[in-house]
């Protein structure tokens, strides 16, 4: 009764939080409890008259209802804190050790995880040291979350760093001369003269092999277009900042392999979403959107165009929500058209900003105020909004009740997903910078920017990382799909999967970006160069004949 009441009393009597959106009326902020709607003054009234009764009898001992106990007001940490402390959690992540020269991906989750809940074994034992290890036994080393981390690492200026990931890469992506386990074709046309074979979306601790998509060495053998756009991206970071043209050669290796394999010729254009072995002909309206900012990153004008084409496209094809844009396409052929019925993701919104690749500025207001739209309840398919209360807690209990703002993976998500609210609050910086929102709109945009701004800097401090979820459960919770469970198995995508609370690799580099993007959500001015979707600040080398980070050549005919 108590956590209903709770609710109650947060919804109508909180002033910070947004007004209901209501049928045929635009949405406000609602400073004072007499302001808004008739209706919601009367339940003001009565819900504090109700509390003072329950009161007054006695009939609840409020101090022993209590769960979880009041905020214990974590701090802020500072810029130059907070990047010590992401600088600390990537460098001290567990690596692969396998590889030659010090080259090893980081472990995805983990190490360890920061604690379910009290509800017991059943539904709030969380699998150590990382999700899925009972049934493994290895953790994820995923291809776009190590992608991010280089990107990360490059722009803090720890270029060694961000070389012992890239060198992962090349070792996974080049087979080496005397490995006889793939069939080879001919690579006279990629600009290092070598063979490439695509990447699979993660991989594990145990050893592996370039072209390897199954086996104890693999964690998923999917190779898809926007994980192995996302490292030609952070190739072509590095090789800016290097100036070492022979990354700059990987990241052009990596482009014209996706665009061979995946171009779609149809009036929509745009690059499909999954090669083989195990292919989809989806298209996805993000990996879009990351082939645009690679295409765009390599002066690819014509690969740029035809990413650009398709993400256009996808404007205003949700029927549940059609002033945004859709997620992707169906997969019953090649290039399919068809639009689906899905949820709207949040990247498709955020990355989309950050990128330009649609920059109609009629769009991005249609599709920002969507975003930060409050859901009313469970069954609300409308905005990305999200509030969460971190019931858990880190050592010692700090940031046990802290009030935390950000958004969930999808329209159909539950829970705040910290990764893309990172890259949320970054985009909403870049809205507010470059574009001319209304008055209202951008009062909005500046109020949740610093929210989420500021509880990713609170789960810092909390955890010394940002963790994937504050939400506790472990996955028998998720199964039962309780999304008003204390402990409801973290956050749900609404699309088959959850994110539970373990450190998390992604969400803690991109709220690095986020933090040398911007040191404060109301910093008067941002720093493009920590956009990983903006092209860098330095030219990339040239093409040329510089070889020195990757293997020898394979044999001719070979």
């Amino acid at each position: 009764m108590f956590e209903s009441i709770s609710s109650l009393l947060s919804r109508v009597l909180n002033p910070s939080l947004s007004e209901p959106l209501l049928a045929g009326k635009s949405r406000g902020t609602c400073r004072d409890i007499t302001c808004g709607s008739p209706l919601r003054v009367a339940l003001s009234v009565c819900v504090l008259v109700l509390v003072g009764i329950i009161t007054a009898c006695g009939l609840i001992n409020w101090t022993g209802m209590m769960w979880p106990p009041a905020a214990t007001g974590v701090r802020l940490c500072e810029q130059d804190e907070c990047l010590r402390t992401i600088d600390a959690f990537l460098l001290n992540q567990p690596r692969q050790t396998f590889l030659k020269n010090s080259a090893g991906l980081m472990q995805t989750f983990g190490p360890d995880s920061i604690g379910g809940g009290p509800c017991g074994d059943e539904k709030c034992k969380l699998v150590e040291p990382c999700p899925n290890y009972q049934q493994t036994p290895h953790c994820r080393y995923d291809v776009y979350d190590n992608a991010l981390a280089a990107i990360y690492l490059t722009k803090r200026g720890k270029l060694e760093e961000a070389r012992h990931v890239l060198d992962a890469f090349i070792q996974l992506l080049y087979p080496a001369p005397a490995d006889s386990r793939r069939q080879l074709s001919d690579s006279n046309a990629s600009a290092s003269k070598r063979q490439l074979l695509l990447l699979a979306a993660s991989y594990t601790d145990a050893p592996t092999w370039a072209g390897a998509y199954q086996g104890t060495g693999v964690a998923d053998g999917a190779v898809d277009t926007g994980n192995n756009a996302w490292v030609g991206m952070a190739f072509a970071h590095f090789a800016a900042a290097s100036g070492e043209e022979c990354y700059a050669s990987v990241a052009r290796d990596i482009l014209l392999e996706l665009r061979t394999a995946t171009s779609c010729d149809d009036e929509l254009k745009g690059f499909a979403a999954r090669l083989a072995p195990y292919p989809h002909f989806y298209r996805s309206t993000e990996h879009n959107t990351d082939m645009f900012a690679l295409s765009s990153m390599l002066n690819a004008s014509t690969a740029a165009e035809q990413a650009r084409t398709f993400v256009h496209g996808m404007f205003g094809g949700v029927a549940q929500a059609p002033a945004t844009y859709a997620t992707g396409t169906a997969d019953s052929e090649k290039c399919d058209a068809d639009i689906p019925l899905a949820p709207v993701a949040v990247d498709t919104v955020f990355w989309n900003l950050l990128s330009s690749v649609d920059p109609v500025a009629s769009r991005k207001q249609a599709s920002v105020d969507f975003a930060l739209t409050e859901p009313m309840n469970e069954a609300d398919l409308l905005g990305l909004w999200s509030i969460d209360v971190d019931r858990i807690g880190g050592k010692d209990g700090l940031g046990v009740g802290e009030v935390l703002f950000g958004f969930r993976f999808t329209s159909w998500g539950h829970g705040i997903q910290w990764e893309n609210t990172a890259s949320g609050a970054m985009a909403l910086l870049h809205y507010r910078k470059y574009f001319s929102p209304p008055e209202d709109l951008g009062a909005l945009v500046a109020e949740r920017a610093k929210r989420a701004h500021n509880s990713l800097r609170k789960l810092l401090v909390t955890y010394g990382c940002v963790p994937a979820s504050v939400l506790g459960g472990n996955i028998n919770a998720w199964i039962d799909n309780d999304h008003s469970a204390d402990f409801p198995g973290g956050s749900d995508t609404g699309i088959g999967w959850t994110y539970l609370r373990y450190p998390h690799v992604a969400a803690t580099a991109w709220t690095g970006l986020l933090l040398l993007y911007a040191a404060e959500a109301s910093a008067a001015s941002v720093d493009e160069n920590a956009n990983p979707f903006a092209p860098p600040r330095h030219p990339l080398p040239p093409p040329g004949k510089d070889s020195t980070c990757l293997p020898p050549p394979m044999p001719s005919g070979g």
